[in-house]
């Protein structure tokens, strides 16, 4: 066997798209363009933008593979090069004269846009028309954009031009539309395992389902980045007498990732007030690890998880699922409010262990500052309405906030925010009730609020209204309860941004 043929290729090149069918996750690009290809209505220059590793050149490689393809075949709305005639076999071998490739991180100046615009002059050699492909074209400098911009807007006819860019932000408007322009999205996490099967199959690597799992999930949409660490993991554990598998410690300990099971245990040890258990398994975590930053990273995002699960139905994220009974528990007992307050505290964190010279004990009063936060009273149990009030007026003044309940069951919201935030009560009894507002033009629907009044209580109420100059709303009555609360005092003496800004009556569901 020849030297060449021994050479080993990585994964993301052995395994990169050739053609429109092997291109995952950009159905609108290929939809697109074997249209216009086949129908000849092809543009001068293409934009084609995405995060890194979604196909950008691979898709710009495989345009001019097609378009120059003298024998193309059709398959429903998909065409194909015939990977046979004098350009696909060019193509194959990458030496096709008519397909230039251009590295604009590294030629970023106006003479190098120049040689281009020279070169396209000329006619094409073997296809029917020359490409010009420059990558990460948002590097060129501003004198290169406007050497560029006149060749891109009267360009010779045999030219065509396939621009790609991560930061599409960083491209002059000018250039952009001047370009037909198509967005390469992320993969989803199903398309990254598929990939990823696929290459296991083909290349007879046995895994763990829970090691893809890892893999697609950190990957973020990525193909390459994908497809690089499985060929990372599958060199990794060439290295290893002792298995043939790809397990989920594996990946874990190859990417240094903190696995589920200890961001678990660590969530439940900080709600459970556990501080000595907490800071011994963050030690060992330290000792092990490269940097605590990515610790407190990964708390803050499963912080944000846990929000997630907790108010869309349904909700999993597939790296959890063997957890979901330690993750029930989690989110069944602990508030929404809490969980909020700890994605705030680690993520704030994560700023502070970055600009700190001594990680581990940044770390450690993080995780202290987070099992104190979840000690704390919560703002719903601070709040009482049936203490607001003076104790003479009690019994008529709490089924206000029955009332206010009942409003909100309803979606009778407009009378709700009226009652509660714009309006003062000055009484609410004997099947009267009294409100005070500040201006004339106030809208206040008494034969509405009578009405709901009849349907909550069963009897005829009678609604009066009257203009004061200083009218105090149920609201602000609640918030300065709060606000003299010592409840409220600890919290601000630990957290002195904090600020109670609204209140929301809990009703049941």
């Amino acid at each position: 066997m020849s030297e060449e043929s021994l050479k080993y290729i990585p994964f993301a090149r052995k395994y990169r798209s050739t053609n429109f069918s092997e291109l995952m996750g950009q159905e609108v690009l290929v939809k697109t363009l074997s249209y216009c290809i086949a129908n000849n209505r092809l543009a001068s220059a293409y934009l084609l933008t995405g995060i890194r590793g979604v196909g950008k050149t691979s898709s710009a490689r495989i345009i001019a593979k097609t378009v120059n393809c003298t024998d193309l075949s059709s398959h429903g709305e998909q065409i194909a090069p015939c990977e046979k005639c004098k350009n696909c076999i060019s193509y194959t071998k990458q030496n096709h004269p008519d397909i230039i490739e251009i590295d604009a991180a590294s030629r970023t100046g106006v003479d190098d846009i120049r040689e281009i615009i020279e070169s396209s002059e000329y006619k094409p050699l073997l296809g029917a028309y020359k490409f010009f492909i420059i990558d990460e074209i948002h590097m060129l400098s501003k004198s290169a954009f406007n050497a560029l911009l006149k060749v891109i807007e009267e360009p010779p006819p045999h030219v065509i031009f396939i621009f790609a860019t991560t930061e599409v932000q960083k491209i002059p408007l000018t250039v952009i539309s001047r370009c037909q322009r198509y967005d390469l999205r992320r993969l989803s996490y199903e398309e990254i395992q598929t990939l990823l099967k696929k290459i296991a199959q083909k290349e007879n690597i046995k895994f763990e389902e829970e090691a893809l799992k890892i893999i697609a999930s950190k990957s973020e949409g990525s193909a390459r980045d994908a497809v690089a660490m499985i060929d990372q993991a599958a060199s990794y554990l060439n290295q290893q007498s002792d298995s043939d598998l790809i397990t989920a410690e594996l990946v874990g300990k190859m990417l240094g990732l903190l696995r589920a099971n200890i961001i678990i245990e660590f969530t439940q040890l900080i709600i459970a007030n556990a501080p000595g258990r907490a800071i011994d398994l963050l030690s060992e975590i330290y000792a092990e690890a490269n940097s605590l930053e990515y610790f407190v990273q990964v708390m803050a995002d499963f912080m944000a998880e846990l929000c997630k699960s907790k108010v869309i139905p349904n909700y999993h994220n597939p790296l959890y699922q063997d957890y979901s009974n330690e993750l029930s528990s989690i989110l069944i007992g602990t508030p929404l409010s809490r969980l909020t307050t700890l994605w705030q505290i680690f993520s704030n964190g994560l700023q502070e262990i970055k600009q700190s010279h001594n990680e581990l004990v940044t770390a450690q009063m993080i995780i202290i500052k987070a099992i104190y936060a979840c000690n704390l009273p919560l703002i719903e149990d601070i709040i009482d309405p049936d203490k607001i009030i003076s104790p003479a007026a009690q019994e008529s003044k709490n089924s206000v906030f029955d009332f206010l309940k009942f409003c909100y069951q309803q979606k009778e919201m407009e009378t709700y925010y009226l009652l509660l935030n714009e309006v003062g009560i000055p009484k609410f009894q004997d099947l009267q009730i009294e409100i005070a507002c500040s201006n004339k033009d106030t809208n206040i629907q008494a034969k509405k609020i009578e009405q709901l009044l009849n349907e909550w209580s069963g009897n005829q109420w009678k609604v009066s209204c009257e203009i004061c100059q200083n009218i105090t709303t149920l609201k602000d009555i609640m918030l300065e309860k709060v606000r003299l609360s010592e409840d409220y005092q600890v919290i601000k003496n630990q957290f002195p941004d904090a600020n109670i800004s609204d209140i929301i009556l809990k009703t049941e569901n």
